[in-house]
């Protein structure tokens, strides 16, 4: 096996081999600030800037901060945003993906660990405030004073009656503490009442249920009357639901520990001024509404330096309270980090490489850049397949600073308004094919995980894609509204050619599909000229309303109009391609990203996607 085939860390969750004398310092201040937010009686959030080029080791630097952390504060991992209209709910949905992780050594997930610790320290001390607790309440006492998690494995038996008269209590007493303690106004309440339910349920289907409700999604009648829980309604947007959420899972961590969130990958930001200022504007937000909390953001230098004349200065200062710089490894680190790999593997280096060869391999620009000369000198001398091209030559390093000039030129000139110059085609299909398959493979594993599908999150990634791919046409794309009322999230592509086809995503369940769906096929119907075609995940519930069913007939029967339900293989390649897209952006790939778009238009010409670019196709 490959010890050198890795190069990238994609989550903090993920398991690499790790140098732990590398970034110390770096390392020591974060888990500080951390300290610092639990010490201060406020419990203040702070800001700070990971500062690294591409590949110096942000995202393995929080990989390192979660495995050491994790069994006590929540680590929240949140990729780019891509749609400006919906970036507190993608934090939101990112926040609660990351908290069903399971703690490392544990049967039970981050939301688990966080809950117990909040409910148990705010019961312990009720009870304690009591005069005179019975004796039930003191034995809860001791039981959780225990241990926490005797929460979950200490109130007694699945549906017995003592167990349903202690989460009774708890429920009581934490409601009323939420109340006295931060106002019953708002949603605030509803989302402690189903927090303390997805405790009590030791179901898995029930806990599925109020995760369901915590995503902001319609439950039935049914399961309303089992959860004692009410809808989200519409009057209260997915935003308002997510800034609320977000905000209680910040004020029950005061009851445990500061949660620890990540911003990753946001290079690609500023390919959309109206997405950056958006997600300005949601940081502004987390930081006036959500307290006990440090939220780093993973950025490049010069990137920080450019959106830091595009943010509110208000937003700059929260975060770049506090600045953590990576700096290249020097070349004997670099020799480490790669001996470290082989002996991972049961391997000494010095078997593998001579020094000429190790010298070669360690004069890299990153430790991204080193694994893969390693990696690439490993399959040469394994399975004897020919070196790409001289490892680091001054030559490469000039051709690729010139090249990331000219992406840094592109991006000014765009945001002046001026011309754009159209970049060199290098061509590297083999490259790209490759890349893609890894990405497939990793997506086929993601996909039976608890994935959040939101309608605006994908319109979002179709957006993004469509903004890359459709570079130097006239390709024109926005939302298609109708007036007031409320249609699925889609986007509508205009080419040169005058064709529109639009692409929407419905994803939720209830009236609210239904009514979406009507204005849809209202749309359809106003505009004969246009193609609709409305897309539905296949993990989602099965519509069975009758009503429903008869407005997918409705824009099936349509002579340009189309349900489709995304299934597992459609999903998969959506997700690798908007993940090549947002990697080059990112420089995770170094590739340009023209010419991997080239490639992909050939592999791909018969995927929806592609057909997009010349729409009126169906």
């Amino acid at each position: 096996m490959n010890p050198f085939g890795t190069s990238r860390v994609d989550s903090p969750f993920q398991e690499h081999t790790d140098l732990k004398s590398l970034f110390s310092e770096q390392f020591m201040r974060l888990k500080s600030l951390v300290r610092e937010i639990a010490s201060d009686p406020n419990h203040q959030s702070t800001g700070v800037v990971l500062a690294g080029n591409p590949g110096s080791g942000k995202t393995h630097l929080i990989m390192r901060l979660a495995r050491e952390m994790i069994a006590a504060n929540r680590i929240l991992f949140i990729r780019q945003p891509n749609n400006p209209e919906s970036i507190l709910y993608h934090i939101y949905s990112r926040m609660l993906e990351s908290l069903v992780e399971r703690v490392p050594g544990t049967s039970y997930t981050q939301i688990q660990y966080l809950l117990a610790r909040s409910f148990s320290n705010i019961i312990i001390n009720v009870i304690k405030q009591l005069k005179n607790p019975s004796e039930n309440m003191k034995s809860m006492e001791a039981l959780l004073s225990q241990s926490h998690l005797n929460i979950y494995r200490g109130l007694g038996g699945d549906d017995t009656e003592t167990r349903r008269k202690n989460w009774k209590f708890i429920e009581k007493r934490t409601l009323e503490w939420w109340g006295d303690t931060h106002g019953f106004g708002g949603q605030g309440s509803s989302i402690v009442k189903a927090l303390i339910k997805y405790c009590s349920y030791s179901d898995i289907g029930r806990r599925e249920m109020i995760r369901k409700w915590l995503a902001g999604h319609e439950l039935s009648e049914t399961e309303l009357k089992s959860t004692g829980l009410e809808n989200r309604g519409e009057s209260t947007g997915f935003e308002a639901f997510a800034i609320e959420a977000i905000r209680v899972l910040g004020k029950l961590s005061i009851e445990d520990e500061p949660l620890i969130v990540v911003f990753d990958q946001l290079e690609g930001l500023k390919y959309n001024e109206e997405l950056l200022i958006s997600f300005g504007e949601a940081v502004k937000e987390l930081f006036t509404h959500i307290p006990n909390t440090l939220m780093i953001f993973n950025l490049f230098p010069e990137r920080w330096e450019a959106y830091s004349a595009v943010f509110n200065p208000s937003v700059v200062e929260r975060i770049g309270q506090n600045t953590v710089f990576l700096n290249t490894p020097s070349k004997n680190e670099m020799k480490e980090i790669l001996a470290c790999r082989a002996r991972e593997a049961s391997i000494d280096i010095s078997s593998l490489f001579t020094e000429e060869e190790m010298d070669k391999i360690s004069n890299g620009e990153s430790i991204r850049k080193v694994l893969n000369n390693a990696s690439d000198y490993f399959r040469f001398k394994k399975d004897k397949i020919p070196l790409p091209q001289p490892l680091s030559s001054f030559k490469d390093q000039i051709l690729m600073e010139i090249r990331h000039i000219k992406e840094e030129i592109s991006w000014l000139k765009k945001h002046l308004n001026l011309s754009v110059p159209a970049f060199q085609e290098t061509g590297n299909t083999e490259k790209i094919k490759k890349i893609l398959e890894s990405y497939r493979k990793y997506e086929a594993s993601e996909y039976e995980k608890h994935s959040i599908i939101n309608d605006a999150d994908d319109a979002g990634k179709l957006q993004v894609m469509l903004r890359a791919m459709g570079r130097g046409t006239q390709l024109k794309a926005g939302p298609m509204k109708k007036g007031r009322k409320a249609v699925p999230e889609n986007i509508m592509v205009r080419t040169s050619s005058r064709k529109t086809t639009v692409t929407g995503f419905l994803h939720i369940k209830g009236n609210s599909f239904t009514s979406r769906l009507k204005n849809f096929n209202d749309l359809a119907e106003n505009h004969p000229e246009s193609w609709f075609q409305l897309f539905r995940d296949e993990r989602q519930e099965k519509i069975t309303s009758k009503v429903a069913m008869q407005e997918i007939l409705r824009l099936n029967n349509h002579e340009k109009g189309s349900f489709i339900i995304m299934e597992r293989e459609n999903r998969i390649l959506f997700e690798s391609l908007y993940r090549l897209v947002t990697d080059i952006q990112n420089r995770d790939v170094d590739m340009d990203i023209e010419d991997a778009i080239k490639v992909i238009k050939k592999l791909y010409s018969d995927y929806w996607l592609i057909r997009l670019l010349d729409a009126g196709q169906k």
